[in-house]
């Protein structure tokens, strides 16, 4: 056999290599490259610093949504309650219906349930083992919509897609304790000079490049495109959308009183069609692959005015937060440049100077590196000659104006990126003892770090070996599944928008598989876009109950007054989302069967009250309705009393002196 030939030679025995054809050059594939490229660069490729905030978003969102059933969790998840979890295994909501809430019956264990829910949820928004809690979070979110289906608005659906999608993001990446930990792993810095080392991490600036970013961009625009072509009738074009909507008693908040009292209706009509507008401007202002550098600030903006003027006029549950929420996903790499130069232009730089022989000190300097983002600090140590230096110190090298320990510690918050916003929740999250608490730490310095693990002698640097074969492979895999999968779910959700919407041509309508169906119908993951379509609702209405207890008192146990049965005054019935859905629906005769646990909770109400004497003899829910006043009129009209249940206690018969009780009316139906 001949030697081996100098790299790059082919010997006399080496077998000839057959030449590679290069797949850029078959005429079919180089169209579908450049395709995919171009795919890649203008909608797949997503900034780490805009999922790490996107994270902060929803996952304040999702806790805050979280707390707000787990105020109603007795009434609303308990058998306790008005809609019992038996009743609702018996007879579900929805074909695919799966909810862990359904193993929680009592009041102690449903809290418990919410507990743990809240704990996943405020993990997720830290960025604490951030793919672990983001599935938990989706399988806690799902479970609350399951639980309570009869309740469900859009909001709930944008809250499912959003806490879905974010699954198939690695948004841990920046901006979360998972990245911080990661840092201290990779880097241990020893010295001062290290400290002034911040070389960024090759794995906290890498660009995510996945599938999952076309399918957020446009799911987001598919919701605003059907959101205008759905809104078809002509309370719409005739431009009165908003009086009807600010008339809805049952939906508006208190806000909203005063607008529909005064904003005259030659107004009111610019600001309906201006709705129109704006949802049809940011399609192809998300959609845009040019100019984004202005198209996404000014869909967010939009966004924001939009869905923020919702939230606080109407009472829709999580759709106006989760819509917002959803615009944290537009920012851009030049979006974050430009706000780091303007921040750093505004911030103050400090000298750091730390107490050169405390570890605590040098490890809070760590800390203080990692999220000086903006590089306006510089770290010294303290001098040798100073026996007993301040923990930490602050020193304007232009002005040699300086502070110590917690006044310095103010000066550094604020000149760190948001620590001007952040400096004063930590106060009042230590109610206003955070300079006490900080004299203490210093002065106890050393006990602390000892406490804490803080060793006088730092370990050397963990070497970050290179991933095996194996682990690179595994990975690629990985990656793969995950991209089949989101890809397979965005197959789903374009056949879920075909059927759903009703402006779609009745030939594209189809059957889907039943791995199709329960692929989107177990998380609720719908794509049914139409709010207020094709007409906004022109009648309100809401549930009232005329009870007469054995003390003989007439009372509506969910206000506690006297009946109210009419609502021609009302100016806001000051229900939450979940109250106002649950009286809207439960007067559909689809919803008859969950009447009864409705009828269980009164004939326990005095229970409730721990008053033997508030026991119900006799009640009747009516559901009262009345058509909502015609446009540049005041006054509700055609108002209407629908018994939907009734109850009398058998043989029964007033005390002396108290009236007799009042006829049972006709129970009717009062929609379907």
């Amino acid at each position: 056999m001949a030697d081996v030939a100098a790299e790059g030679e082919v010997t006399a025995d080496a077998p000839e290599e057959k030449p590679r054809k290069d797949k850029a050059a078959r005429p079919w594939f180089s169209p579908l490259r450049a395709a995919f490229v171009w795919l890649r660069d203008h909608y797949m490729t997503m900034d780490p610093r805009t999922l790490g905030f996107f994270r902060l978003v929803i996952g304040f969102l999702v806790t805050a949504d979280c707390i707000r059933h787990w105020m109603d969790a007795r009434l609303f998840y308990s058998n306790e309650g008005i809609l019992t979890n038996h009743y609702h295994l018996f007879r579900p909501s929805s074909g695919f219906n799966f909810s862990i809430f359904h193993a929680f019956s009592t009041p102690g264990e449903v809290h418990v349930a919410f507990a743990i829910a809240t704990f996943c949820h405020f993990c997720f928004f830290l960025g604490w083992h951030t793919r672990i809690f983001s599935v938990l979070s989706f399988f806690f979110v799902t479970s609350l919509d399951n639980r309570l289906v009869m309740v469900e608005n859009g909001g709930y659906v944008v809250e499912n897609l959003l806490i879905g999608w974010a699954m198939f993001m690695p948004t841990g990446q920046r901006f979360s304790v998972d990245a911080l930990l990661r840092s201290f792993r990779e880097r241990k810095e020893r010295s001062s000079a290290e400290l002034n080392a911040r070389a960024p991490f090759a794995w906290a600036t890498k660009p995510y490049v996945s599938l999952i970013g076309l399918v957020t961009t446009l799911n987001v625009a598919v919701i605003y495109y059907f959101n205008v072509v759905n809104k078809s009738g002509h309370i719409w074009r005739k431009g009165d959308t908003v009086h009807y909507v600010l008339h809805l008693d049952r939906m508006i908040t208190g806000l909203a009183v005063p607008f529909r009292e005064y904003m005259p209706l030659w107004m009111m009509r610019p600001v309906a069609w201006s709705v129109l507008v704006v949802e049809a401007l940011l399609v192809p202002l998300i959609l845009a692959p040019a100019g984004r550098r202005i198209t996404r600030p000014l869909a967010m903006l939009l966004m924001t005015g939009l869905h923020g003027s919702f939230g606080v006029m109407m009472r829709l549950g999580p759709f106006s937060w989760f819509m917002i929420a959803w615009s944290f996903l537009f920012p851009q790499p030049v979006h974050w440049e430009i706000l780091g130069r303007w921040y750093t232009k505004k911030a103050r730089a400090w000298v750091v100077v730390y107490d050169r022989r405390s570890p605590l000190a040098f490890f809070m300097c760590r800390l203080l590196a990692r999220l000086d983002l903006c590089e306006r600090l510089t770290f010294e140590e303290s001098p040798e000659e100073d026996a007993t230096p301040a923990l930490l110190r602050v020193r304007d090298a232009a002005t040699n104006e300086a502070y110590d320990d917690h006044a310095a510690l103010a000066a550094i918050a604020r000149s760190l990126p948001a620590g001007r916003l952040f400096w004063p929740l930590f106060r009042v999250l230590t109610l206003g003892l955070s300079a006490p608490l900080f004299g203490a730490v210093a002065r106890r310095r050393d006990a602390v770090a000892r406490a804490l693990g803080l060793g006088t002698k730092l370990r050397g640097r963990e070497a970050s070996a290179p991933p095996s074969p194996l682990a690179v492979r595994a990975g690629r895999v990985r990656a793969g599944l995950r991209e089949a999968l989101v890809a397979w779910v965005f197959v789903c959700a374009v056949s879920q928008t075909v059927n759903e919407n009703k402006s779609v041509p009745a030939p594209f309508k189809h059957q889907q598989p039943w791995l199709m169906q329960a692929t989107l119908g177990y998380p609720r993951m719908y794509q049914g876009w139409g709010m207020f379509a094709p007409n906004p609702i022109s009648d309100d209405g809401s549930i009232s109950v005329d009870a007469v207890t054995l003390g003989g008192r007439r009372v509506d146990p969910f206000t506690g007054d006297v009946p109210d049965l009419n609502l021609s005054d009302a100016r806001g019935l000051g229900l939450n989302q979940i109250w106002q859905d649950y009286f809207n629906r439960i007067r559909l005769d689809r919803n008859k069967v969950f009447r009864h646990g409705l009828k269980e909770y009164l004939l326990r109400w005095h229970e409730e009250t721990g008053r033997p004497e508030d026991e119900l003899v006799a009640f009747d829910v009516y559901w009262l309705r009345d058509q909502c006043p015609l446009p540049g009129q005041t006054q509700p009209y055609k108002h209407e009393k629908i018994a939907i249940l009734t109850y009398r206690k058998p043989g029964y018969r007033p005390p002396p002196g108290n009236p007799p009780l009042p006829p049972e009316p006709k129970v009717e139906s009062a929609g379907n």
